[in-house]
């Protein structure tokens, strides 16, 4: 059996429920209080958390970065950044974000001619980044505290 030709199928009731489920979610809420709370945060608390939101998406662009120089490959930053910040929005919204997202760069790098041993390392070496860092500021913040 042909499988293959389901996939579209399956993406697109997968997207109908997604909608739904978000649809369900906000039902609870009116959008004049919402847009409402958003106004009522200080624009230069906005601006912050825009410009926090960028400055981790590029951070997490250059683990990505890091890990294809480690395997000794050669792309260009605007690929790694589609891959890794592709990769990332979908695996922290799937959740289970280290398979998730090593699926998603699986297709990436796979397509850009990176054999699978050396995706593996890429997906290692950013989750062992993802964890010094997250140690690091753990530990930074409990001496703080």
């Amino acid at each position: 059996m042909e499988y293959k030709r389901f996939i579209p199928l399956f993406a697109f009731v997968v997207f109908c429920i997604a909608v739904y489920r978000l649809y369900y979610a906000l039902s609870a809420y009116e959008c004049a209080k919402i847009v409402q709370a958003i106004f009522a945060i200080p624009p230069a608390r906005l601006g912050l958390s825009a410009f926090l939101v960028a400055a981790s998406y590029i951070s997490l662009t250059l683990f990505d970065t890091l890990a294809i120089r480690y395997i000794g490959a050669k792309l260009p930053y605007r690929r790694i950044a589609l891959a890794s910040f592709t990769a990332l929005s979908i695996g922290h919204t799937i959740g289970l974000a280290a398979a998730s997202s090593g699926a998603v760069r699986y297709r990436f790098y796979s397509h850009w001619g990176i054999g699978a041993a050396d995706i593996a390392k890429i997906i290692l070496f950013c989750a062992m980044t993802v964890g010094l860092g997250l140690n690091t500021l753990m530990g930074l913040s409990l001496l703080l505290r």
